[in-house]
């Protein structure tokens, strides 16, 4: 990787000028992350168009280089463990996205909870009826199987209906997708991409607070 260049921009919310060339990488659920502001911490996964468009129009290649040294790192999922043997309380999370099942793994793991991956619906399932999770953090758009269908059919389900399902989507966003995956699917919780570390943490402790403690 070639040595960082400065690459001094503003940031878009508190519009303080920070250096990117030496800016740290944000922790969203997103496939390719954006830098954080170093004065209010925030990245701009979230930005306006115009301005992620602007920023990589005019990055210079150190910068590029980070970016495309980032996606070459190979990522190779954990091994599930067996159900008797997976830390509780556990969070079953279906993505097919490896970057994000990178970060998410991380940031569930970091916050002490066990953690299974199924990479499609139907996997997903499966694997609901095979560990009893206490929470199923899925993607919507899923394949195989819809994100949302599978927790329509989680919940219907007499043995696994009081499982606590989020639904995540980049997609789905208006707000007729979310009443109808509250009202259709039966979902707990319904989550716009890209997804923050602070928001996975918030939703996570609201649904798994009568679990049991996870372990220090």
């Amino acid at each position: 990787m070639s040595e960082a260049e400065s690459y001094v921009v503003s940031c878009h919310k508190c519009q303080t000028p920070f250096d990117a060339g030496q800016a740290s990488w944000c922790s969203c659920l997103v496939t390719e992350r954006t830098f954080v502001c170093p004065s209010c911490g925030t990245c701009f996964c979230k930005a306006p168009i115009g301005y992620r468009q602007k920023f990589w129009s005019g990055a210079p290649k150190s910068v590029w280089d980070r970016k495309l040294e980032e996606r070459r790192e190979e990522f190779v999922p954990p091994t599930n463990p067996a159900p008797e043997s997976v830390s509780r309380p556990m969070v079953l999370l279906v993505e097919d996205e490896k970057d994000i099942q990178r970060i998410a793994i991380r940031v569930i793991e970091g916050l002490g909870y066990g953690v299974v991956l199924a990479t499609n619906g139907v996997e997903g399932l499966e694997l609901t009826r095979q560990y009893r999770p206490d929470l199923v953090l899925t993607d919507a758009l899923m394949p195989k199987m819809d994100g949302r269908e599978m927790g329509r059919q989680i919940k219907e389900n007499a043995d696994t209906k009081d499982i606590k399902v989020v639904v995540m989507t980049a997609l789905y966003t208006n707000v007729r997708y979310q009443q109808e995956a509250y009202r259709a699917f039966k979902v707990d919780d319904y989550l716009t991409k890209p997804l923050d570390v602070e928001q996975l943490r918030s939703v996570l402790e609201k649904h798994l607070k009568t679990a049991a403690a996870p372990a220090s």
